[in-house]
């Protein structure tokens, strides 16, 4: 009797991906790549002691105003914090090192989103950085979609809370260097650094609103029914950023504050359509005076 049938698959097919899928690296090897990637660090920025904070700015928001002093910039694919390419999100993906008065700061200019393919821990390598070469105050700069009526757009809230609504666990692939990853998240954004900014605002005129921020995964924005949902679960804006970060820098024993711009209203059934470049044009548009801020929250 003839059987037909397929061929039995050459004892290696099966662990052979295609040529046009990525295998991905085992979660173990991220750690261990940041590690390296930290310790080498100081080496790539002339003048390097130990900077007070690491400033993480998301997509369309710039730096200018922020330093005194420029020491140093590095891409973060040449400093092995990222994949080589551009990022989907119109960010770019590079380290600065600079000085607010005798302080130095570690700056995030963009970052790799957990959409853009790495995964999550690939969008986490830079905070994860600079908490390893001893960082203990990170400051987390994001836009999002407004949930309120009274955070009108152009808007700053200080976010007191989170909700992790994007999956998945930020600690997972840096269990290793994690000295306790049970950590109650009560404390998560702190109060004493929030407060330090917040001060450092009303100097500059700015008076950031407090509130709950709801990480999704993206890129698209959410529909009208997502939004109300969101509203219903208690927060205040929507977004693609910070949660993820706040979890594990808070994890690796940092002092962490969030500020996300209100960019753009939520969707509504009867409201205008939501446009990336709009966002962008926001943080564009909004970033001098957040980095006047920091100029003086954290001198």
């Amino acid at each position: 009797m003839l059987y037909l049938g397929l061929a039995p698959d050459p004892p290696d097919a099966l662990s052979t991906p295609p040529p046009n899928r990525i295998r991905p690296l085992p979660m173990n090897t991220i750690a261990q790549r940041v590690r390296h990637a930290a310790a080498a660090l100081p080496s790539h920025f002339p003048g390097w002691a130990a900077p007070r904070a690491f400033v993480q700015l998301g997509a369309g928001f710039e730096p200018e105003g922020l330093f005194d002093e420029v020491l140093g910039s590095a891409a973060l694919d040449d400093l092995g914090l990222a994949a080589p390419g551009p990022s989907s999100a119109g960010a770019p993906l590079r380290l600065l090192l600079g000085t607010v008065g005798s302080t130095q700061l570690l700056v995030g200019h963009g970052h790799r989103y957990g959409f853009e393919g790495g995964g999550l821990p690939e969008a986490l390598l830079p905070v994860v950085a600079a908490a390893l070469v001893g960082v203990r105050d990170v400051v987390l700069i994001e836009s999002g979609c407004t949930l309120r009526e009274d955070l009108k757009c152009g808007t700053w809230m200080a976010a007191t809370d989170y909700i992790n609504a994007a999956g998945g666990s930020p600690a997972a692939g840096f269990l290793e260097i994690l000295a306790e990853p049970f950590l109650d998240m009560t404390d998560a954004f702190s109060q004493p650094l929030n407060a330090q900014i917040i001060n450092a605002a009303a100097l500059a005129g700015i008076s950031p609103r407090l509130g709950v921020y709801q990480a999704v995964a993206g890129p698209h924005f959410d529909t009208p029914a997502e939004a109300e949902a969101a509203r219903r679960n208690g927060a205040d804006m929507l977004g693609h950023g910070i949660v993820a970060e706040t979890v594990l820098a808070a994890l690796l024993g940092c002092r962490v504050s969030a500020l996300v711009l209100a960019a753009e209203p939520a969707a509504a059934y009867h409201g205008r359509r939501l446009q990336r470049a709009n966002v962008l044009e926001a943080a564009r548009f909004c970033s001098p005076a957040m980095m006047r801020v920091l100029h003086l929250a954290l001198a």
